[in-house]
């Protein structure tokens, strides 16, 4: 699994923006490997406009929220394959770790592992609390 990060920060250069997942890129790439999940993903950390925005766009719910999902699953014209894009709205991750009393990167890792379970097609609306089990799960090992 080839993992990007983005954000809406600025940067010097494009090494020093992936910087910025290097905390999570073991955890989640091993995680992903559990998953049987392959291919290219984008993390991209932004802010609650953005994420209302998207929200309201694909959800039809106009209001920020904290972990957005958008599987592409393609083959690349280039060679590879894009699995898709994960959206993570920091304010609101950040006032989700102080409500639980948690370190932010933390809860940033939980919202990755969350975005990947959905881009590996897993839908905790749907499947009687399976997803959010195994998340609780892969977050334990």
């Amino acid at each position: 699994m080839e993992i990007e990060f983005a954000s809406d920060r600025e940067f010097e250069n494009e090494e020093e923006e992936n910087k910025l997942g290097e905390p999570y890129r073991a955890k989640l790439e091993k995680i992903a490997a559990q998953l049987e999940l392959k291919g290219h993903v984008t993390i991209k950390l932004g802010g609650d406009e953005e994420s209302q925005t998207l929200n309201r766009e694909y959800r039809q719910k106009d209001y920020p929220t904290d972990v957005l999902s958008f599987p592409f699953d393609q083959e690349l014209p280039e060679g590879g394959y894009y699995l898709g894009d994960i959206f993570i709205s920091l304010p609101t991750a950040e006032k989700q770790a102080a409500e639980n009393s948690i370190p932010l990167e933390q809860e940033l890792l939980t919202l990755m592992v969350h975005g990947l379970l959905h881009l590996g097609g897993y839908d905790h609306e749907t499947d009687q609390g399976d997803m959010m089990a195994l998340q609780e799960k892969l977050l334990a090992k």
